[in-house]
């Protein structure tokens, strides 16, 4: 695990579905921690980013099973970046937000 790797923790409580949310646990590429605990902690593909926002939604339409536990976000985190997330964002004749568009000095991902 890198210096700036943020640990996301995944707490489950009782559910019915446990092929779907094992499926969909395993796919996202989460550890075991505890009996009923997983922890994200390392880079994640963009498959298994897919899966974590599945299982998330499964939850949501399974009595809300899950509790995902991200690490707190610093008041002003991104305060600092303001004038280049206005860039970022964009406006509606321009589109940043695009990487064939992107700046060749600032590129996206």
């Amino acid at each position: 695990m890198t210096e700036n790797m943020q640990v996301v923790r995944l707490r489950l409580s009782y559910f019915d579905d446990f092929t779907t949310v094992a499926g969909l646990l395993r796919d996202s590429g989460a550890r075991r921690t505890d009996s009923r605990e997983f922890v994200l902690d390392r880079p994640m593909t963009p498959a298994q980013v897919v899966a974590l926002f599945q299982l998330m939604e499964h939850s949501r339409q399974d009595h809300g099973f899950l509790t995902v536990v991200t690490p707190r976000l610093p008041n002003g985190a991104y305060w600092e970046r303001h004038h280049e997330l206005d860039a970022w964002w964009g406006t509606v004749n321009k589109k940043p937000w695009l990487a064939e568009s992107a700046p060749e000095d600032n590129p996206v991902g």
